[in-house]
């Protein structure tokens, strides 16, 4: 995917065309003043979790089986996820996603561990009618008051008059939750006021909660604009889906940019954001999106590098992420902060920012992604602490301690050539350490993404 405020290929519905449609599903385009709904009380949903599965890219490969499917759900719930967000480029025209599709949901019902499924329409109006409707009675088809859930990656009003219309009109009527750009409206929604919210919830009224996709920009940027939105919509009555990431480095001429996110840290910024927005949901953004390094799937032991014959490139090990993110998770879920045990992530790139990369794996020249300027050359780490703690950073010839007081710490320091080693200690004991599994070296063979360990 490439990410932003773009436009999307609309139809040539008109707005009237668009008003409608909509109005004959029940809802409304409203033009004017703005009422907030009265919507029913979202005390009585779970707060959950998901993470957006890219349907095109299973991690065993274009021929994934039912049992790979099922180890991925399995260690995703591992985890503290509830459910996968399937994003589908396309359904007819290109079969693999309905085929990959058909076996993540065969897998989750035989697993029974009420995993939940929806969809992430990423295509035509078409297709995510037919995606929707074909599954629509599954078990494990995620439903907020009753309705199965249908998501977007984009979208419209023409787009969404379509669908829900379509979807009501078979008796299937759905809970539209989508992410639409903002291109109209002149501005990106971390500069939306209380009363661009307000306008722009009225103008939306047929939908029943809103995903923030929110990779593709900076952390600050992201965590600034999910508390707005999330309020905003709460505010209205209406569930939201808060995004989380860890990482974004894009690859191809046209998408060869990056995030500085600090190691976790920048993704701890938009859990908190998350948290403070009142979130009914939070979609991970992503599972396996493998080309824009947001992946947050554990495809092999910290030293693999391998994945589809070196599609993407040699990825790097992402699940500390995911690891590090528990203590989240359950402030999310439950609203309880505690540390049950001392714990020690550290984040790093293997090689200087002065270092080109490739655009592409296929591409031999030399270049540097959009972004390079805001990269820092540090070495980080996230240590979750019971007591107070000296946390200690080896990188190469330098050496870096911080002493901390029980709790939640970002630390880092400017690295230096050769293995980067990390501990903590207390009392005069060491209590955790560890190495990280590649050195860093002038050679950029990772192409700019993080490596994360624990």
């Amino acid at each position: 995917m490439t990410h932003g405020d773009v436009p999307r290929r609309g139809t040539s519905l008109t707005r009237r065309d668009v008003a409608t449609a909509l109005v004959a599903t029940g809802a409304t385009v409203a033009s004017g003043h703005f009422n907030y709904l009265n919507a029913a009380p979202l005390d009585t949903e779970p707060r959950r979790i998901f993470a957006h599965y890219m349907v095109c890219c299973p991690m065993s490969g274009g021929s994934a089986t039912v049992s790979d499917f099922a180890k991925e759900i399995q260690q995703a719930q591992a985890y503290g996820i509830d459910g996968f967000a399937l994003n589908c480029g396309s359904w007819t025209v290109e079969p693999r996603y309905r085929e990959h599709s058909i076996r993540m949901f065969e897998a989750a019902a035989l697993l029974g561990t009420d995993f939940k499924l929806f969809f992430s329409a990423d295509g035509t109006a078409e297709e995510a009618i037919a995606m929707a409707g074909e599954f629509y009675d599954h078990p494990n088809v995620l439903r907020f008051q009753g309705r199965p859930v249908l998501s977007t990656f984009g979208g419209d009003d023409a787009f969404a008059a379509t669908v829900v219309g379509a979807m009501s009109k078979a008796g299937k009527p759905v809970a539209f939750v989508p992410f639409f750009f903002t291109s109209r409206w002149g501005k990106r929604f971390g500069d939306f006021t209380e009363r661009d919210f307000a306008n722009y919830i009225a103008q939306h009224s047929y939908m029943d909660g809103f995903f923030y996709f929110g990779a593709g920009a900076q952390p600050e940027e992201i965590a600034t604009a999910s508390v707005k939105i999330g309020q905003a919509w709460r505010k209205a009555g209406k569930p939201y889906m808060a995004p989380v990431t860890p990482y974004y480095r894009g690859l191809g001429p046209k998408n060869y940019r990056l995030f500085e996110t600090r190691g976790f840290e920048g993704m701890a910024l938009e859990w908190e954001a998350a948290i403070k927005s009142e979130a009914q949901w939070v979609e991970i953004v992503t599972w396996n999106d493998w080309g824009e390094s947001t992946y947050v799937a554990e495809f092999g032991p910290p030293n693999s590098t391998d994945l589809w014959d070196g599609h993407w490139g040699r990825p790097l090990s992402h699940s500390a992420y995911l690891s590090a993110s528990a203590y989240y998770m359950r402030w999310f879920k439950t609203g309880v902060q505690h540390i049950d045990r001392d714990a020690l992530y550290w984040f790093y790139r293997l090689s200087p920012k002065e270092s080109p990369g490739h655009s592409s794996p296929d591409d031999q020249t030399l270049s540097f992604p959009e972004g390079m300027e805001t990269l820092e050359n540090s070495v980080f780490a996230t240590a979750f602490l019971t007591a107070e703690t000296k946390i200690s950073i080896d990188t190469g010839i330098k050496h870096y301690e911080f002493v901390r007081p029980a709790g939640v710490h970002h630390v880092s320091g400017e690295f230096a050539l050769g293995p980067q080693k990390f501990s903590l200690e207390r009392n005069g004991h060491t209590i955790l350490s560890g190495e990280g599994t590649f050195p860093i070296t002038e050679d950029n063979w990772a192409n700019f993404n993080y490596f994360a360990g624990s």
